[in-house]
């Protein structure tokens, strides 16, 4: 009589025993690694996580660019060449050089919260 090819699995079984779960657990207590399944077994109170509306009202990280609107449109096969050429040869984004032109034209832009080649800050 042939096996079947498949078997069902095995059942899991615990790789230690509670009394030795306990004795780890008082073992490594002082490391601050433990984590107990309820908090009135251990007498340690549970974490407390902090509310959605406390969260957002946290002030923001001031590295954090700010996202602003995509803009896309098209433009000539020449201007696009002479973009690009222009950004390699100052080793600028194409982008930067677009926000460059408007902040010269008046409009209010920040070339400072803008990267000039482009690396994103991380």
């Amino acid at each position: 009589m042939a096996r079947p090819t498949f078997q069902p699995a095995p059942r899991p079984r615990p790789r230690t025993s509670p009394e030795e779960a306990q004795q780890l657990a008082a073992a490594t207590g002082d490391l601050g690694f433990t984590r107990t399944s309820t908090a009135s077994e251990a007498g340690v109170d549970a974490p407390t996580v902090a509310p959605i509306a406390a969260i957002a009202q946290m002030p923001k990280s001031p590295i954090a660019p700010a996202k602003g609107v995509a803009l896309k449109f098209e433009v000539p096969d020449e201007v696009w060449v002479a973009l690009r050429q222009e950004a390699l040869n100052r080793r600028v984004t194409v982008k930067y050089l677009v926000l460059e032109a408007l902040a010269a034209k008046g409009y209010k832009v920040d070339l400072s919260a803008v990267p000039e080649d482009g690396r994103r800050i991380r």
